[in-house]
């Protein structure tokens, strides 16, 4: 299953679209932009393929009061372009400081850095193809530029106040299930 997770807030029975870009933090929106640059859409919706903490929603007493209010959307099929996670943290920085992701390839092969991508790159030297390779791979994560939640085939939240008003919204009883333990059964 692939997982999208957002606040109830922004919930709607219906098709949702990422927050505009003046709504995200500048530097996250550099990144958006230049993924974007090789999906063909930005900003991006971003759906994980479990409920690991990639998805954002999390299942603690601990949570911040926003973390509380979000529902995560499980989805069966999905057709996304494929972002491996983490490839994709490793080239954020680099991204947001506007450094050439060669130059950032090279410093990692210099200094020795573990993992395939970097012994590809070492041997071929070729950004375009490490990336398509390594990077743009349906691994563990899709973006897609937009989503239909009423889709989703189980919708989880934290509490019976948030079922009742994802009910009223038009969800189907049957896949709105409530999780309010410290358990990951989902």
């Amino acid at each position: 299953m692939f997982y999208h997770c957002r606040e109830l807030k922004y919930v709607t029975y219906g098709k949702v679209f990422p927050p505009p870009d003046d709504a995200q933090d500048e530097s996250y929106t550099k990144c958006y932009r230049w993924l974007g640059h090789y999906c063909g859409f930005t900003p991006q919706i971003w759906l994980a393929r479990s409920t690991s903490h990639i998805t954002g929603f999390r299942s603690s007493d601990k949570c911040k009061k926003w973390e509380k209010d979000q529902i995560l959307f499980g989805f069966e099929h999905i057709q996304g372009f494929g972002v491996d996670y983490s490839f994709w943290c490793e080239l954020m920085n680099p991204i947001m400081n506007s450094e050439k992701i060669a130059c950032f390839m090279d410093y990692m092969v210099d200094a020795s850095a573990d993992g395939l991508h970097y012994a590809a790159y070492k041997e071929s030297r070729n950004v375009e193809d490490t990336l398509n390779r390594f990077l743009f791979v349906e691994n563990d994560q899709v973006v897609v530029p937009s989503l239909n939640l009423k889709a989703a085939k189980k919708i989880i939240c934290r509490n019976e106040r948030q079922k009742k008003v994802l009910r009223k919204m038009g969800f189907i009883e049957d896949r709105i299930q409530v999780h309010n333990t410290h358990r990951r059964s989902y």
